[in-house]
């Protein structure tokens, strides 16, 4: 019964997710992988601003697509859901070997299918979903081996799905980190460090590096210092960023204080989940970009916390209330969606049947997941020119250093010569050009492309045919326009 459950749940959500599923970054580097499966070699003629994993990530899905001719969008929502059960199957068989009671397998089994499938509606199939539901068993096993249990042989797969998790998102092992780190402590001894599902995720974690050192080498010298220098420093104050964590871990140790109060103290059951909570919020500040999928491992843990330690008999229809209404609001916020760019799929069919589209700008929600829904063809080397954007906003806003200028500058051009070349190579039918600097100021993206002299000449071949709200600007072809 419990797994027909499940699987009854699953369809739902998937009957759900099969319209919504396709956001701006999940569209990216789906173009991306396919870009990567026609030829294209990331840190050479691809560029995305995350590891290489993050693109590999979801060509298993593209390539099923072209095999069965469904939607890689759904076949992602499938691999997921996949992805979920197998999870499921580990924490429950990890329980067993334990010897713990059928009512709390069940109960967990039930929280996960709802923290993993429901809970995360608007970033459902991003990275940092796949490599959370991934990450669930080492806490769970982390958490039974807090209780003096043995978790059996399954912790060792425990191990390698969280060093795929790992791999994914690199700041996701404060999420495993810091319910090790309360272990030693607790036991005054570094034992807890060499347990075989630590092992085997450090394995996987090296094994990766090893690849992307050995495989993309183009990549890590020469690409990655610029995300470095120009990406990472674009990040929010830590007084924006701290409320929500706060918010969300208050209420989650309230919320337990009220539920198991045998549980709430140090050394309680609870305390592996609280902590893994923490590293959720340690992670999501240091991202520093407060996106609603970013806070996802701390809103999952959190939530699990005391929800897997509350007794349903004995709960009181406030505290039940006030429960439901929190993790509502958690649900809310994961699934809000911020729509930058007026409407623009039905001008540009208007315009162009099957375009090949380019933006210029540095918001991905441009391009993507517009050039999908279009059936268009994207024909640049990156979704977007974020680099550029983050090394003019750090010139303006900064006193960076002669050197520190010179390099700024560098990027600034590398993603000029990067947008002329996709324009010789690609001839776009179609080009968007944004109207703001990383949202937030007026900045004249066409100027900033015109200011080069080749770069003028090829966009001398499209006129603009539309301001569309006073944030996009759209170029056509003149071959294009004459249709």
């Amino acid at each position: 019964m419990r797994w027909t459950i499940v699987a009854a749940i699953l369809l739902v959500v998937l009957l759900i997710q099969i319209p919504v599923v396709l956001n701006a970054d999940l569209a990216c580097l789906l173009t991306e992988g396919e870009k990567v499966l026609d030829g294209r070699k990331l840190g050479v003629d691809l560029f995305e601003l995350n590891p290489p994993l993050s693109v590999y990530l979801y060509m298993p899905a593209s390539m099923l697509a072209r095999v069965t001719g469904i939607a890689p969008e759904i076949i992602v929502i499938i691999l997921v859901m996949i992805e979920i059960v197998g999870v499921l199957f580990m924490i429950d068989r990890a329980a067993a070997a334990a010897k713990l009671g059928a009512g709390e397998r069940s109960v967990s089994t039930y929280l996960f299918v709802f923290l993993f499938a429901i809970l995360p509606v608007g970033v459902f199939g991003q990275r940092e979903h796949i490599a959370v539901i991934a990450l669930a068993p080492f806490v769970a096993i982390t958490a039974i081996r807090w209780r003096g249990l043995a978790p059996g042989p399954i912790a060792v797969l425990a191990g390698l799905a969280a060093g795929l998790a790992m791999s994914i998102k690199p700041q996701l092992a404060l999420v495993l980190g810091f319910p090790i780190i309360l272990g030693v402590f607790r036991q005054r001894s570094v034992k807890p460090l060499f347990t075989p599902e630590a092992c085997a995720a450090a394995a996987v974690v090296i094994g990766y590096g090893a690849v992307v050192v050995l495989i993309f080498p183009d990549y890590l010298l020469t690409y990655a210092p610029m995300v470095t220098a120009a990406y990472l420093p674009l990040r929010m104050s830590l007084v924006e960023l701290l409320p929500f964590p706060v918010a969300v871990i208050g209420a989650s140790v309230a919320f337990l204080r009220l539920v198991a109060p045998q549980d709430f103290k140090m050394g309680g059951n609870a305390t592996p989940w609280l902590a893994a909570a923490v590293g959720g919020a340690a992670s999501f500040i240091l991202q520093g970009k407060h996106w609603g999928y970013t806070a996802f491992a701390l809103c999952v843990f959190a939530i699990a916390a005391p929800m897997l330690h509350a007794q349903v008999r004995t709960l009181r229809l406030p505290v039940m209330t006030a429960g439901l209404v929190a993790v509502a609001f958690i649900g809310y916020c994961l699934s809000v969606q911020v729509r930058p760019f007026p409407p623009l799929q039905g001008r540009i069919q208007a315009l162009a049947k099957h375009p090949r589209l380019i933006t210029i700008g540095d918001h991905v929600a441009l391009g993507h997941p517009l050039v999908r829904q279009i059936d268009g063809t994207w024909v640049g080397s990156s979704c977007v020119q974020l680099l550029a954007a983050g090394a003019m906003l750090l010139q303006n806003s900064s006193q960076p250093t002669e050197g520190e200028r010179a390099k700024l500058d560098g990027i600034i051009h590398f993603e000029r010569r990067q947008l002329l070349a996709d324009l010789r190579a690609g001839r776009p039918d179609v080009i968007l050009v944004d109207t703001y600097l990383l949202s937030s100021f007026r900045f004249d993206w066409l100027a900033w492309a015109n200011s080069d002299p080749e770069l003028r000449t090829e966009l001398s071949r499209y006129r603009e045919v539309e301001d569309v709200g006073g944030r996009v600007r759209i170029l056509v072809a003149e071959s294009s326009s004459e249709r």
